[in-house]
Formats: structure tokens, sequence, C-alpha cells
């Protein structure tokens, strides 16, 4: 017989995928167990509380909108060309849940302060890489970043050829 139990990264899973489809008010025991099929004692097995919970979805958030995007595009011959590729070539959905949790959550606004701060230090240290001085680069690592979240919020339906065209120009418009 297999074993159906849930460990935490399921939950968490479903806590991103719940965060995407219905925002925040969607990350509560009850509401993810009855979506799970499981019953709520299964949730306090992995989580001393619902703020723990929150505080393991945001870690996860973190590590794949920022440390494995980081990780995945520096095997690339080109880091940077990569980056426009996954930041608007891919969807958004947890990015917005995100941000809009933050607002109202300080939990979810320092993990979202923390991964901005990280990503601009990261877009700084390519465009340095392309030969930016790193004055400019820290103010166009900045405005790349909120090019990113406004893409990102926004989330305009782009057509492939779009979107390699609009990466094109980001890509000429930062590096020259």
């Amino acid at each position: 017989m297999a074993d159906t139990r849930l460990g935490p990264e399921e939950w968490v899973r479903a806590g991103l995928k719940a965060l995407a489809k219905s925002g925040a008010s969607a990350l509560k025991a009850d509401k993810l167990a009855a979506g799970l099929g499981v019953s709520r004692g299964s949730f306090y097995w992995h989580f001393a509380d619902v703020p723990a919970f929150h505080a393991a979805v945001l870690k996860r958030w973190r590590e794949v909108a920022l440390e494995n995007i980081i990780a995945e595009i520096e095997t690339t011959s080109d880091p940077f060309e990569a980056l426009l590729h996954r930041a608007f070539a891919g969807g958004s959905g947890v990015e917005s849940a995100v941000r809009a949790w933050a607002t109202a959550d300080a939990q979810a606004r320092k993990a979202v302060e923390a991964v901005d701060a990280e990503r601009i230090r990261y877009l700084q240290k390519l465009l340095v890489d392309a030969g930016i001085t790193p004055e400019v680069a820290a103010m166009r690592a900045r405005v790349m970043n909120w090019t990113y979240l406004g893409f990102a919020i926004s989330s305009p339906k782009l057509e492939g050829g779009s979107v390699n065209r609009l990466i094109r120009e980001l890509s000429n418009l930062f590096r020259r």
C-alpha cells in the first residue's frame, strides 16, 4: 500500500497554489486541509501554527522566485539574457499574490523586501559584469526590478514573438 500521508512540502506547495489562486486568505489550515482532502491534524503535525506555515510558504517562494532562478541562470552562457527570459516569459501569479499579501502582513512584507534587495544586488552584479559602472548599474538594477514588478503585477498577455522582442529591447536598454 502506498503511503498517502502529506509532508510539509506538499502543504507548502498547496499553500503557494492557493495563494496564487485565491490570495492570502486561502492560507488557513481548514481551507487547505479541505482542499487536500485531509484533516486539520495533518497540518498541525507539520506546523506549530499558521504563522509557522506562512514562514514556510514565504521561504519556498524565496527559493522559487530568487535562489533557484539564480542557480539555474548561472549555468548559462549569458545569465543576464537568461534572467530576462525567466522574468518576462514565465508566469507571475505567485509573485503578484505574495506582493498583495505583503501589503497587509509584516512577515510577508519583510520577505518581499529581502527578495527585492537580493534581486537588485544580483542585477547590479550582472550589469557590472557586462561593463556598466557600479553607480549606473545600481540605478539600472532598481529600474529593472521595478520593470519586472510592473510586468508581474499587470500580467500582460504577450505572444512568443512579442516576449522575445521585449526581452531584446530590455537587454539593449539596460546593457548599453
